[in-house]
C-alpha cells in the first residue's frame, strides 16, 4: 500500500483497490477512533453523498477503511468555498467538523465535486431531515421477479437474475425473497436479447451469466467497492467483448445482442449500470423517476424536449438501439450511476416488454396502490405484469419490483 499521509495523530494508506486505510495513533487514539466511525456511519444513515463511506472498522488495531475521495484540493479551493461545505455538513447533515479548513478537503475528479475528510474530532447534532433514528442506516429488501413469453415468437429472450458475492463467486438468490443488504449487497439484472428467436435468448442468457462471473471476480463480496461504478461499467463492456466473440464463432449468433440493466443495492445506495432500452426506475413519495435513458434515437430525441412521451412511444423507430451488448457494436458506453436508497422507496427494473404496455403513469399508479393498500413486492409484480401483457404482451416481458424496508433486520443473512 501507498502511504498518502503519516502524521502524528495517524497514518493513512491507499491500497491497490483503492480503499483507504487509516490508522489512528497518538493522544486519545480509541476516542478518535471510535467517534469517527460513529460520525461516518451517521453521514451514511442521513444521506451525505460528499464524504467518504465506511467499508469496515477494527478497535483492534484502531484502523478504519473507507472510499476514496480522491486528491487532496487545499491549493485549489478558496477558503469561503471550504467553508460553505462545512456549512452545509451542519445544516442538512447535521454534522460538525472541529477542523473546517482546506486542508480537510479533496476532490473526487469522476464524481466531479468537493468532497470533506478526517472526521475524528466532529460533533453529531441532531438530524435536521430526520430520516432515521440512530447513527446507523439499516435496510432490508423485498423483492420479486417475474417473466412472462410474448406472442409475438416462441420461447422467451428476456432473462433475469438476482445475487449477491461470497469470495468472489455468484451466491444466488430467489427470484422473491427477503434480505438485509447492510452487510453485503444484491445485485439485480435484467436483459433483453435481439438476433433471431436462437440467438436472442442465447445472448440474454449469457449477458446474465456471465455478469455473474464478472462482478464477483471484480468485486468480491459486494460489501463496499471502493468504486462501484467503475467496476460495474468495466462488467458491462467486458460483457460485450465477451458476446462479441461468443457470436463471431458461431454463424448461427452472428450478430447476436442484448440489452442489460443491473443494480447493485448495498446499504443507502444502488449503483446501477445500462445498455440499451430496458429501464431502471426509483418511486419515492409519490413520484416516479425514470433513473436510466434508453440508448435509442428516439430516447435521445424525448431527453432533447423534442418528443413528448406519447409521440415517443408511437414512433416507428423506438425500438431501434444505439447500443447494445453485442449485436455488432465495437464498442459500448454504459449510463452509469448511483441513487440513494431510503424506507419506503420501490424500485422496477424492466425490459421493453413493460414499457410497451404501460405508461409511466401507470407504474406509479401502481406504487401508490401499493402504498395506500400495504402490498408486498410479490403483489405489486403480478399487477405490473398482468396489466403490460393485458395492454400489450407481444414482446417478452421481465421485471424486478424492489422496496425498501428500512430497519428491519433479517437475522439470516
Amino acid at each position: 500500500m501507498k502511504i498518502a499521509k503519516d502524521g502524528i495523530r495517524s497514518i493513512v494508506k491507499v491500497g491497490y483497490d483503492g480503499r483507504v486505510h487509516k490508522t489512528f495513533r497518538g493522544t486519545a487514539k480509541e476516542e478518535r477512533f471510535a467517534n469517527e466511525v460513529r460520525v461516518l456511519k451517521a453521514l451514511e444513515a442521513r444521506g451525505c453523498e460528499i464524504v467518504p463511506r465506511l467499508l469496515d472498522s477494527d478497535a483492534a488495531s484502531l484502523t478504519i477503511v473507507t472510499t476514496n475521495c480522491g486528491a487532496p484540493a487545499e491549493a485549489s479551493i478558496s477558503e469561503e468555498r471550504a467553508a460553505a461545505l462545512f456549512k452545509l455538513l451542519e445544516d442538512e447533515y447535521g454534522i460538525v467538523h472541529d477542523d473546517p479548513f482546506p486542508r480537510n478537503i479533496t476532490y473526487h475528479s469522476r464524481m466531479g465535486q468537493f468532497c470533506v475528510i478526517d472526521f475524528e474530532l466532529a460533533q453529531i447534532l441532531e438530524d435536521p431531515k430526520r430520516r432515521i433514528d440512530g447513527d446507523e442506516a439499516h435496510r432490508t429488501l423485498e423483492w420479486c421477479g417475474l417473466t412472462r413469453d410474448g406472442r409475438r415468437r416462441p420461447g422467451n429472450q428476456d432473462s433475469l437474475s438476482v445475487f449477491s458475492s461470497a469470495m468472489g463467486w455468484a451466491d444466488s438468490a430467489e427470484l422473491c425473497g427477503k434480505k438485509s443488504i447492510d452487510g453485503n449487497g444484491l445485485i439485480f439484472a435484467v436483459s433483453d436479447g435481439m438476433g433471431g428467436p436462437a440467438a436472442g435468448e442465447v445472448a440474454s442468457s449469457l449477458v446474465v451469466r456471465e455478469l455473474r462471473r464478472f462482478l464477483p471476480a471484480m468485486m468480491g463480496d459486494f460489501s463496499g467497492a471502493t468504486d462501484p461504478e467503475a467496476l460495474l461499467e468495466a462488467a458491462v463492456k467486458s460483457l460485450n467483448d465477451y458476446i462479441t466473440r461468443v457470436g463471431n464463432r458461431d454463424p448461427k449468433l452472428c450478430g447476436m445482442g442484448a440489452t442489460v440493466v443491473c443494480g447493485l443495492f448495498h446499504r443507502t445506495r444502488v449503483t446501477f449500470a445500462h445498455v440499451g432500452d430496458s429501464r431502471f426506475y426509483q418511486y419515492r413519495s409519490g413520484v416516479l423517476t425514470q433513473l436510466t435513458y434508453d440508448h435509442t434515437y428516439v430516447g435521445a430525441q424525448f431527453r432533447a424536449g423534442k418528443l413528448n412521451e406519447r409521440e415517443a412511444r408511437m414512433h416507428p423507430r423506438k425500438n431501434v438501439l444505439q447500443q447494445a451488448v453485442g449485436g455488432g457494436c465495437q464498442f459500448v458506453h454504459p449510463q452509469v450511476a448511483s441513487a440513494s436508497i431510503e424506507p419506503g422507496d420501490w424500485f422496477l427494473i424492466c425490459s421493453d416488454g413493460v414499457i410497451d404496455g404501460l405508461w409511466n403513469k401507470n407504474i406509479a399508479e401502481c406504487f401508490t396502490d401499493a402504498e395506500k393498500s400495504g402490498q408486498s413486492a410479490e403483489e405489486v409484480a403480478k399487477r405490473l405484469l398482468d396489466w403490460a401483457t393485458g395492454e400489450a404482451g407481444g414482446d417478452d416481458t421481465t421485471l424486478f419490483v424492489v422496496r425498501a424496508m428500512g430497519e428491519e433486520r433479517d437475522e439470516s443473512r
